[in-house]
């Protein structure tokens, strides 16, 4: 999930390429009732998002027991400290990788 179309459109594509599927959601809303209804390898998360955060779609999967159902790898631009980092961790993120990553390395960090 991310609110850049063009980042979640790359990593669609990227996927197919290697014989994945993707679903898209661009805001947190939108993630949170695509979860609610279907089971996911992982989550690819964008902190900084318009509305809602990816810590509100977070705090939400805790809230509703889904957190710990999903492998949840956040993709990030912002400026994350040791102690945030520490902190979404344990708030359910399994991985955080920081933009620009590479796509191998998203993809080994998905497939983990």
């Amino acid at each position: 999930m991310d609110d850049n179309q063009n980042i979640t459109k790359l990593l669609e594509r990227f996927l197919k390429l290697k014989e994945h599927n993707g679903t898209i959601a661009n805001n947190v809303k939108e993630a949170l009732s695509l979860v609610d209804k279907n089971n996911f390898d992982a989550i690819v998360l964008d902190l900084a998002m318009p509305e809602l955060t990816g810590i509100d779609f977070l705090n939400a999967l805790r809230e509703n027991g889904n957190v710990d159902k999903n492998k949840i790898v956040i993709l990030t631009a912002s400026n994350v400290t040791n102690e945030d980092e520490s902190n979404l961790l344990q708030m359910g993120a399994s991985a955080i990788l920081r933009k620009p990553v590479k796509l191998d390395v998203l993809m080994e960090t998905i497939l983990k």
